[in-house]
């Protein structure tokens, strides 16, 4: 792969082996401020999206005081001059601009893959010293800000707070970023960043399943998967002196009934698809698509299809995952369903009318998984 100056002059692969999840970059002038830079009256205008959550941070001395929103404009210009925060997860769901800024990063699975959140900061505005447990890349919008990152020391966080705020921290570097900037964080680099002046700060993050909500996830799964017919019968049994016991036989019995609970590499490869695919929580399905099937194949040809914002499609050996489910799909359109995930836009000309893809789309359409592009 080329060398990419949003990555500092580095090819991808340079970047995974000498950076990803080992040691932060600073990349001056990574990106041209262009689509993605937004002003404050749009991010609030934005923020109202179901599709986005909304917090809003305001120190007081040592304190961080934390509301949700939507905030309305007339709330935001009643806010102090000085010392708050405006957090909106999701911008890339609400904002074309934003949504291109993901496919810079398009070497990473999609899999990994979170969201964008764009923060407004007044004059000192911060959410205190923390570090957190994936890798993001902080992208600097309009304004500037101040950094100190520190890898090495005590991770411990100050008790019963509603933000994760480290009770100690000591920085080992720091920096001053303006619009286009970029810096890269692995997971667990405590950082804290200040704002010099009113500023933007765009948060590409990227997320790494934690495994103890794997295990949690993948036993009710198997809940769904499997059923154990039958009930325990004991009609042989005698009489005891020691009723607070567990009898022999009835242990005997659901150790034999639990042995029988066995998974394959297919049961682990659906699991962790549909897993990975999960709609987040504030997601809002779209409006059911109208279209008759005669309607939506006349139109085939000069439609172009994407993938939503909100929605991960993944594939993996025969497997297709979309919305937390997964499908099977024929050896004879592989290829192309594997070119739809890849880029999540295929044009219509490219799909045969009779064809498992057009049925699909078809399908997706009406559960607000795809959208519909004139071409």
């Amino acid at each position: 792969m080329k060398q990419k100056t949003y990555l500092g002059g580095l090819s991808p692969n340079q970047f995974l082996q000498r950076h990803w999840q080992k040691t932060p970059l600073l990349i001056p002038g990574a990106l041209k401020p262009t689509d993605w830079i937004l002003n404050l009256n749009e991010l609030i205008e934005l923020s109202q999206s179901p599709d986005c959550s909304t917090r809003l941070i305001i120190q007081k001395g040592s304190n961080y005081q934390v509301a949700y929103g939507p905030f309305t404009k007339s709330e935001i210009a009643e806010l102090p001059d000085k010392n708050w925060t405006l957090l909106v997860q999701g911008i890339n769901h609400v904002h074309t601009g934003a949504r291109k800024l993901l496919e810079l990063f398009s070497f990473i699975p999609f899999a990994r893959l979170d969201d964008i959140m764009v923060s407004y900061a007044a004059p000192g505005g911060n959410v205190g010293p923390h570090y957190d447990s994936y890798d993001v890349f902080l992208l600097q919008g309009s304004g500037s800000r101040k950094w100190q990152v520190s890898g090495s020391h005590s991770l411990d966080l100050i008790p019963n707070q509603e933000l994760r705020i480290l009770k100690s921290f000591v920085p080992e570097g720091q920096c001053e970023v303006t619009a286009g900037d970029i810096l890269y964080l692995p997971p667990n680099f405590s950082h804290y960043g200040v704002a010099l002046e009113p500023c933007f700060t765009y948060s590409i993050g990227f997320i790494a399943p934690i495994f103890d909500h794997v295990k949690s996830e993948f036993l009710h799964y198997l809940d769904a998967e499997f059923e154990l017919p039958g009930i325990f019968q004991d009609p042989t049994r005698k009489a005891t002196d020691q009723p607070g016991l567990i009898p022999e036989d009835l242990l005997q019995a659901v150790t034999e009934q639990v042995s029988r609970i066995k998974w394959t590499k297919n049961n682990i490869l659906k699991f962790t698809g549909e897993f990975l695919t999960q709609s987040a929580a504030n997601y809002q399905s779209l409006p059911p698509n109208i279209l008759s099937k005669k309607k939506f194949l006349s139109q085939l040809s000069s439609t172009s299809y994407q993938i939503e914002s909100t929605v991960k499609f993944l594939y993996r050996e025969q497997f297709g995952f979309i919305g937390g489910n997964a499908f099977k799909i024929p050896t004879s359109s592989q290829s192309i369903f594997r070119q739809f995930a890849n880029t999540r836009l295929i044009h219509g000309h490219a799909i045969q009318p009779d064809s498992f893809l057009a049925e699909t789309i078809f399908e997706w359409l009406s559960q607000g998984y795809v959208r519909s592009i004139k071409t």
